[in-house]
């Protein structure tokens, strides 16, 4: 796994890249830690982004609320595929990544209103108005992928993309619905009715004349805000009357000396200034690119960035391309079925032709070595993966 600062960039590469990020911002360097935002993929410690982060210590915040400290609070609020933001420190002494802080806020919490299949391994559905993607990359719990039901009540996190729509990578069965129940969306402001006192997010029309807005500067919603709103469906189920709006939770930090963050490509200038999710990135002639080039950065693309956040920028050193349906898998080998099918842990993979080997070749995957597999699941179960890349470790 890696270990902050960086470990995929040598110490030299590192020192430049950071008297870069100086010359680059008025404000110097003088972050105080490091944030990651990405999903759960394993507990323990915590893992994320690839990290493993020490949480014995880390203060865990859900929709806002301090819930408690340490791991055994993350355990119990927290799930595999939940997009979290961790903060924290560096201990130079045991070179591990201390997090200090971690937060959860679902993405939206409701009644299933529609399913559409997609393929057999990817399903649309409708949640209060927003449109979310499942398939291979998600974790469902208290449900499956073909078990999902109109009316069930479900809490979903993930990433969003350009077009509003959310990648599942939780999704939660917690009750049926019944009318007059407590729901939840977050999102940004939109076709906002100041005289009908009226907003919209995404599909789902937001009635506020009724609502809490204290949480709000100035205490009244503004057009492109990013918002959470909690409040009961009408009837039809197709206006939700608000009776709490206020900022979602925001990071609220402008310098951090490390920070990764997953997502979606939101908002595109140039290759060399876009934002992913609600983070500004910058890149550079420095900035490292795994599995593709500047060129690929679009509307839409999905990356993790990580380097260094100085006055709210992230100045990336590094940028890595993902598909949507793409996972990994780190490991050592416990099982060799054939020269193109071996076994991560408990996971099976197969390789082909247009597998990609990093530091390695195929002859090197032996039992015992340790391994980073990125691919693709072939069904919803992730029987097997179909490697893309396998990184020797």
């Amino acid at each position: 796994m890696k270990t902050y600062p960086f470990a995929r960039i040598g110490l030299i590469l590192f020192s430049a890249l950071l008297l870069f990020y100086c010359a680059s911002s008025s404000g110097g360097i003088g972050g105080t830690g490091f944030v990651s935002r990405g999903t759960i993929s394993a507990f323990g410690s915590l893992v994320v982004n690839g990290n493993e982060l020490d949480t014995s210590r880390a203060v865990i915040i859900v929709s806002g609320q301090n819930v408690g400290t340490g791991d055994g609070v993350a355990q119990d609020y927290l799930d595999i595929g939940m997009v979290v933001t961790v903060e924290g420190r560096q201990n130079t002494k045991t070179d591990t990544a201390v997090a200090s802080r971690v937060r959860y806020n679902q993405n939206v919490a409701g009644p299933v209103e529609d399913i559409r299949d997609i393929d057999v391994i990817t399903r649309e559905i409708l949640v209060l108005g927003q449109t979310v993607i499942v398939n291979t990359v998600t974790q469902f719990k208290e449900t499956t992928f073909d078990t999902i039901a109109l009316d069930d009540v479900v809490a979903v996190s993930g990433l969003v993309d350009d077009t509003g729509t959310l990648w599942a990578t939780f999704f939660e069965k917690t009750a049926e619905f019944i009318p007059g129940s407590t729901v939840e969306v977050v999102g940004l402001v939109a076709n906002l009715d100041t005289d009908l006192e009226s907003f919209e997010i995404n599909d789902l029309v937001i009635d506020y004349s009724m609502a809490d807005t204290g949480g709000l500067p100035g205490g009244v919603p503004v057009e492109g805000q990013m918002v959470e709103v909690e409040g009961r469906l009408d009837a039809a189920g197709g206006q939700l009357f608000a009776t709490e709006i206020k900022l979602s939770d925001e990071l609220g930090i402008e310098d951090a000396y490390a920070m990764e963050v997953t997502g979606f490509v939101t908002n595109f200038v140039s290759a060399a200034e876009f934002t992913i999710d609600q983070q500004l990135v910058q890149t550079s002639a420095q900035t490292l690119y795994v599995d593709g080039e500047p060129a690929d950065i679009a509307l839409g693309a999905r990356l993790e960035a990580e380097g260094r956040l100085v006055e709210g920028i992230l100045y990336a050193s590094e940028i890595e391309f993902w598909q949507p349906d793409q996972i990994e898998v780190e490991g050592i080998v416990t099982d060799i079925a054939s020269v193109s099918e071996f076994t991560v842990g408990n996971q099976v993979v197969q390789t082909d032709a247009a597998t990609v080997f990093e530091d390695g070749t195929p002859d090197d995957i032996v039992l015992g070595v340790l391994i980073e597999v990125k691919g693709v699941p072939i069904d919803i179960e992730r029987s097997v993966i179909l490697a893309d890349k396998v990184s020797f470790e």
